[in-house]
C-alpha cells in the first residue's frame, strides 16, 4: 500500500479538531455557569440589601439598634460578614441623598465571586455588590393617641379631627370604640386592636358626609410614642412651696419654687403663670375661672401614690402655650409641653384621672401627656386648638364635649405622634 508523504497525511485530523471544539464547548457551558451564579449572586445581595435596610428602618421606628437589625437580616438572607463578604450598615447613611437622615439606614453589601473555569479567561475575581436605603416617612400626623387602655368616644360627643388621626395603641377588643350619638369626624382612625363601629354611624371626614375615614384595625406596628423618653425621667420639684394667693381675684406666680397645695381657680379667679416649668407636688390643680400663660409646663409629680391630677371644668377660659424650646434638660421631646402627669403615679384610678373640660372661651396649645392616666373629655366641654396633642394611657369622650383638635397650628413644636411607614428611597 502506497504511504502518503507526512505532511498529505490527514488521519486523525478529525478527531483532533472535535476535541478543540468540545474543550472549548464545555469552557462556555462553565462560563455560562459561572455567569448564571455570579448573575444568582447579584439578585440575592439585592434582595438582602433591600430586605436588611427596611428592616432597620422599622428598627429605627420601634428604637431599638437599627445597625444591629440591619446586619443580621444580611446574614438570613444568605451574606454573613466572611473573607471574601464586606457588609456595612449606617444610621444615619454615610452618603447619598439620605446622609446624616437619622431616619434611614443605609446597606451594602460586596462580595468577591469564587473562580473556576473562568480562571483560564480572566484572571481578577468579579465583585458583586449592592446597595440600598430606607427611610421611615411620615405619613399623618395624630392628634389623639391612647397607649394601653384605648381610646372611647361615646353619648353626645362631638369631635372634628379632620387635618390628623386618632389612634390607639390597645391590642384588646376595645382598640377604639365609637358608641352613642357621638358625632365623629377624622381624617384616619388607627389601633392596633379592633376599631369597633368605625365603618358606621355618624363617622365622617367632614361634614358632606360622602366619605368614610381610612380605617386602620389591628396594625402590626404601633405608633410610636413621641413623648416616651421623658417615662424615664424623675421629675426633681426645686426647694421649698410657694402659695397662690387669689385673695383678690388674682394671682400671678413664676417658677422657682414647687406649688405643694392644690389650687383651685375659682369662677371669678385669674391665675397668670409667667414663662417657665411648674411643679405641683402631691398637689392637684383645678380651673373653673380663667388660667394664662405662654411657655409653660405644668409637671403634676411627687409620691407615687400621691400625684395630683388636672381637672379643667365647664367654666374654664384663658389661655395656655407650651414652649418653643425644651424646659426640661437632656428631654428634647418636652418641646411644646403643656402638661405631664408624672409615669411613676400609682394612684390611677376614677378619682385621679385627668379630666379636660374647658368651655369655648379656653385654649390649650401643646402636647399633653398622661402615660399612665386616663384622660376624660366630658359635659359641656367645648376645646379647640390648632395645636393639641393628646396622649394617655386611656381616652375618653363623652356627654355633650365638642372638640376641635389639630396639629397644624404647631409651630416649634415637633413631638406629636405620627403615623410612619418605612420606604425604600434609594
Amino acid at each position: 500500500m502506497r504511504r502518503l508523504p507526512p505532511w498529505l497525511d490527514q488521519r486523525g485530523g478529525t478527531t483532533a479538531i472535535m476535541a478543540g471544539a468540545a474543550t472549548m464547548l464545555l469552557g462556555f457551558a462553565g462560563l455560562a455557569t459561572e455567569g448564571g451564579a455570579w448573575y444568582l449572586a447579584k439578585r440575592n445581595a439585592v434582595t438582602a440589601v433591600d430586605m436588611a435596610a427596611l428592616a432597620g428602618a422599622a428598627a429605627v421606628e420601634r428604637g431599638v439598634d437599627a445597625v444591629a437589625i440591619g446586619r443580621d437580616t444580611v446574614a438570613r438572607n444568605g451574606f454573613s460578614p466572611a473573607a471574601d463578604t464586606i457588609i456595612v450598615v449606617n444610621n444615619p447613611p454615610l452618603s447619598g441623598a439620605q446622609a446624616g437622615n437619622a431616619n434611614a439606614v443605609e446597606v451594602l453589601v460586596r462580595r468577591a465571586m469564587p473562580l473556576t473555569i473562568a480562571r483560564l479567561f480572566i484572571s481578577n475575581a468579579p465583585i458583586v455588590q449592592s446597595r440600598a436605603v430606607a427611610v421611615v416617612h411620615a405619613d399623618e400626623e395624630v392628634c389623639v393617641l391612647a397607649l394601653g387602655g384605648g381610646l372611647e368616644l361615646g353619648g353626645n360627643s362631638t369631635l372634628n379631627v379632620r387635618r390628623c388621626a386618632m389612634a390607639s395603641n390597645a391590642t384588646a377588643s376595645n382598640g377604639i370604640s365609637i358608641n352613642g350619638s357621638s358625632r365623629v369626624r377624622v381624617a384616619q382612625l388607627v389601633t392596633t386592636g379592633a376599631c369597633n363601629n368605625c365603618a358606621g354611624g355618624d363617622v365622617w371626614t367632614d361634614d358632606t358626609r360622602t366619605q368614610r375615614p381610612i380605617t386602620v384595625a389591628n396594625r402590626s406596628m404601633p405608633i410610636r410614642d413621641p413623648f416616651a423618653g421623658l417615662q424615664g425621667w424623675t421629675p426633681s420639684p426645686p426647694a421649698g412651696c410657694q402659695t397662690v394667693d387669689f385673695s383678690k381675684n388674682a394671682a400671678t406666680i413664676s417658677p422657682g419654687q414647687a406649688i405643694c397645695s392644690s389650687v383651685t381657680v375659682g369662677t371669678n379667679d385669674t391665675l397668670t403663670l409667667n414663662p417657665g416649668i411648674y411643679y405641683f407636688k402631691n398637689a392637684d390643680l383645678t380651673v373653673r375661672g380663667t388660667i394664662q400663660g405662654n411657655g409653660v409646663t405644668i409637671v403634676m409629680t411627687g409620691d407615687p401614690d400621691s400625684v395630683g391630677t388636672i381637672q379643667i371644668n365647664a367654666q374654664a377660659k384663658g389661655d395656655l402655650h407650651g414652649p418653643t424650646s425644651p424646659l426640661i434638660s437632656g428631654h428634647p421631646e418636652s418641646d411644646g409641653l403643656l402638661f405631664y402627669r408624672d409615669a411613676r403615679a400609682t394612684n390611677n384610678g376614677s378619682q385621679k384621672e385627668v379630666q379636660l373640660n374647658g368651655g369655648a372661651a379656653l385654649r390649650l396649645n401643646g402636647g399633653m401627656y398622661f402615660p399612665t392616666s386616663n384622660l376624660v373629655m366630658n359635659g359641656t366641654s367645648d376645646i379647640g386648638s390648632t395645636c393639641m396633642s393628646l396622649v394617655a394611657y386611656r381616652l375618653s369622650f363623652s356627654g355633650n364635649s365638642d372638640t376641635d383638635l389639630d396639629v397644624s397650628g404647631c409651630s416649634g413644636f415637633a413631638p406629636y405622634p405620627t403615623i410612619r411607614t418605612v420606604r425604600l428611597v434609594e
